[in-house]
């Protein structure tokens, strides 16, 4: 049996099915994890050209043609990805938020968000530390994209369950 501090305020706020709220503040702490380990590594283009070549098995012809792709590819995936891991991390965040005070209201999902956008300037600090990374404003920025993405979208979902439960 789980206890609520407060009912739930929309549709938003019950989750379709029961899952401990220990499972997602593992889930969270597990993602936090993961973005700061990966803070902390650094793959050398070559090094990063190795790994595909002995995972694909790719002759030299090959290899020379990805290596022009990611030449052009890089940015987007490699930006794509700090988008992807902070829109996921406000995702968690405002589930774990959601539990604490008992519903998912734009309060909880500004917390979220503000919190996100604060982890990633840390994160990218904490990269100035790290040798061969670099901390980017940049990428404070790529980061908060994904949170506000991310935070839009349980804004909107959160309006309409509550225009729903108007009718």
């Amino acid at each position: 049996m789980s206890i609520q501090k407060n009912p739930p305020q929309s549709d938003v706020d019950a989750p379709k099915r029961k899952v401990p709220i220990a499972s997602y503040a593992i889930i969270l702490s597990l993602w936090i994890g993961f973005i700061f380990g990966t803070s902390c590594t650094v793959i050398r283009p070559l090094e990063f050209f190795e790994i595909v070549r002995s995972f694909t098995g790719a002759d030299r012809q090959w290899m020379e043609r990805f290596s022009l792709f990611w030449g052009v590819a890089w940015f987007g995936v490699v930006k794509g990805w700090h988008f992807a891991e902070f829109a996921i991390l406000t995702f968690l965040t405002a589930r774990v938020i959601q539990w604490w005070r008992g519903g998912l209201d734009t309060k909880s999902i500004a917390i979220a968000m503000l919190a996100c956008i604060l982890f990633a300037a840390s994160d990218e600090w904490h990269q100035t530390f790290v040798p061969d990374r670099f901390g980017t404003f940049q990428d404070v920025l790529i980061d908060s994209l994904g949170v506000i993405a991310a935070g839009t979208y349980l804004l909107q979902r959160s309006r309409k369950a509550s225009l729903r439960r108007a009718e």
